[in-house]
């Protein structure tokens, strides 16, 4: 059975409690300011790397990211620090499978295959965990690069796909006797897809301090997959995407 959506959330929100007290106290240990907050909406693109006989990708597709970004220092000279959040973070996936059948029960008739289409979208909620590490500022500039964890609770997942109509099974062999193909919008297929996905996080950027506390983020971001995003018998798939990191520190 599915945890629900509440109990994600409460997950979700229990380990950013875990991280934002675990900065703080590294951020009273070490007696420096400098604790930010700031908010980021971030386009990706996202695609699925298949790891399955018959299971194959089927290109890349858009998506986004948005939520909120909380930075604690980690030692006295504000250049090294540890980077979380709280997002909402949305991915489009793409497959497609070979699926085999007959047009009749006639035993005569050849076995055909038909290459399905999936096209899902998948929405997590996720808590990055990450070191950052910046450059002194240059002008209004510093630039850093980010290096660490995401895991991430999904929350829903629905998908665009090609079914087939079962007319029944041909006796002789076993294979499915399909007279048509029909296409299925936004099916809840929430029970197909792995609770849990953990990655890697790599990226790099910019920031520009316009005064005070106040500065502008741009920087690219790579999300590499390491955990099966299915739960099918027999499939497995890995979510990777690219992002353009835009956010605002207050």
């Amino acid at each position: 059975m599915k945890t629900s959506t509440s109990r994600i959330g409460a997950k979700a929100i229990a380990l950013l409690f875990i991280a934002l007290t675990a900065g703080s106290t590294l951020h009273a240990q070490d007696g420096s300011d400098g604790v930010r907050f700031g908010l980021k909406l971030s386009p990706n693109l996202g695609f699925v790397q298949t790891e399955t006989d018959g299971l194959k990708s089927n290109g890349a597709g858009f998506g986004y990211t948005f939520g909120l970004m909380t930075e604690f220092p980690i030692g006295s000279s504000g250049n090294y620090r540890f980077a979380t959040g709280l997002n909402l973070n949305a991915l489009k996936g793409k497959w497609k499978t070979d699926y085999k059948y007959v047009a009749s029960a006639n035993p005569n008739d050849p076995i055909l295959t038909k290459e399905l289409e999936t096209d899902v979208r998948l929405q997590y909620i996720e808590l990055p965990l990450t070191v950052k590490l910046m450059t002194n500022e240059i002008g209004y500039m510093r630039y850093f690069g980010v290096v660490g964890f995401g895991t991430a609770f999904n929350i829903s997942a629905k998908s665009d796909e090609v079914v087939p109509q079962v007319d029944g099974t041909r006796t002789v062999d076993g294979s499915p006797i399909v007279s048509t193909f029909e296409e299925k919008k936004r099916q809840n297929v929430q029970d197909d897809i792995a609770l849990f996905k953990a990655s890697l996080i790599v990226g790099a950027g910019m920031e520009y301090n316009f005064s005070g506390n106040t500065s502008l983020l741009v920087g690219v971001t790579y999300n590499n997959g390491f955990t099966n995003i299915l739960d099918i018998d027999g499939a497995k798939a890995k979510a990777h995407y690219l992002e353009l990191t835009l956010g605002v520190f207050f």
